[in-house]
């Protein structure tokens, strides 16, 4: 059965969007706000991809490109108006699709953009948490192709700017980060019994060779071995965890075999059954890989170096009820991502790539303190993923032992 979408237009809304169409555009012209609006169309020519991969916030000035005045205004202007509005104008082949607020602050003076989908694949595919998506990232059908390093940290998107966050925000709701931040969370580390709970849902999701710096197109980046898969990453974070003093229990199960669209289906209730026995749990973790494989064959590994080491990036993802899945309490999670995310930028400004906004619940709403963290990408070893992920680990540890 085919889907329809009433679209209802509310003439306030409009006028609203009018109003502060004008004010964008005069606060603009004045230079008072530094307004960042992500281009769309990003080249990926194999020469320059790897810079470009993280520019996800250009300048909006800057991003229009060419060198008359006239038609740099001209540029902007149009695509002021298509972000004010939430459709191109210019285009009829837009259509209004929702409503995005004016205003997602990411830090005074910054402005969260819809994450761009052509430079950031999570693993976790649209409507993964309903039984959908795919096993493995769509790439060529055979043939070796090459695996290339990309900085996706938060700190080149940003320019390296301190005390900022960036959230690659694929829903239509509004987050004001410095409120968030200074809010306090609805729970504690406090009591008796296990507070963080590691699962996987797709624990056969594996990592390259070591030292590889290409990969076979017919060769699958999935292993049911534990020492091997993700599986290997939660035992690292679970030992960190543990050394700070911190119970926890990790959960071995591979959720995502036989089948990988049940895997969020089977997580969940593995979740329930210790939360039905340990209600001492206030954290769960789900511990993922990225993937992202270019149209030219190419494989990305998000990487930074960290004492001197090649240490794969991480991303805290959160889910929220915009696809429709009851998670009410979804800002608490979001509150919990972005304190972890601030505590371990302090420390490692280059490990963190933004907070992911998404619109699945990926079984979320189990507690206050649920999230995926993907640990680095298919591209990246799997030396480098657990590196990155006992440092992620070590900062969250630090964090949760200041709130008993």
């Amino acid at each position: 059965m085919r889907r329809y979408r009433a679209v209802v237009i509310d003439a306030k809304k409009v006028l609203r969007h009018i109003v502060a169409m004008g004010i964008v555009a005069a606060v603009v012209a004045t230079g008072i706000l530094n307004i960042n609006i992500a281009d769309v169309e990003i080249s990926m020519d194999k020469d320059g991809f790897a810079e470009q991969i993280i520019n996800e916030s250009l300048p909006a000035i800057g991003a229009t490109g060419g060198t008359d005045i006239f038609e740099k205004t001209k540029a902007f202007f149009k695509k002021a108006t298509s972000f004010v509005l939430t459709f191109d104008p210019f285009d009829p082949r837009t259509v209004i699709f929702g409503h995005i607020p004016l205003v997602r602050q990411v830090s005074a003076g910054y402005l969260a953009s819809s994450a761009n989908t052509e430079v950031a694949q999570v693993f976790n595919p649209k409507d993964a948490d309903q039984g959908k998506g795919e096993a493995d990232a769509p790439g060529p059908n055979a043939g070796v192709y090459p695996i290339t390093e990309v900085d996706s940290g938060q700190a080149k998107a940003l320019g390296k700017s301190k005390n900022k966050i960036l959230i690659r925000n694929e829903t239509e709701f509004g987050i004001n980060i410095d409120e968030m931040l200074k809010s306090p969370l609805s729970f504690n580390m406090n009591g008796d019994g296990p507070k963080i709970l590691i699962v996987h849902t797709h624990a056969t999701e594996s990592y390259s060779p070591d030292g590889a710096s290409t990969y076979s197109a017919d060769k699958g980046d999935r292993s049911e071995d534990s020492a091997k898969n993700m599986i290997a990453v939660g035992d690292a974070m679970s030992g960190v965890f543990k050394n700070y003093g911190i119970d926890v229990i990790h959960d071995k199960t591979l959720h995502d075999k036989p089948s990988f669209n049940t895997s969020y289906a089977n997580s969940l209730k593995t979740v329930n059954q210790y939360l039905a026995k340990y209600p001492s749990i206030r954290i769960v973790l789900d511990i993922h890989r990225d993937a992202f494989v270019y149209e030219n064959g190419s494989k990305a590994k998000f990487v930074t170096e960290i004492n001197g080491q090649k240490t794969a990036q991480l991303m805290l993802v959160v889910g929220t009820n915009a696809g429709g899945l009851d998670h009410p309490n979804w800002r608490e999670n979001m509150k919990l991502a972005l304190k972890l995310q601030n505590a371990i930028i302090d420390e490692y400004p280059n490990l963190m790539r933004g907070v992911n906004l998404r619109k699945e619940r990926f079984n979320g709403h189990a507690t206050p303190g649920s999230m995926i963290i993907e640990v680095g990408s298919s591209g990246n070893t799997l030396a480098e993923a657990i590196r990155g992920a006992t440092y992620g680990a070590e900062e969250v540890a630090k964090f949760l032992n200041e709130i008993k």
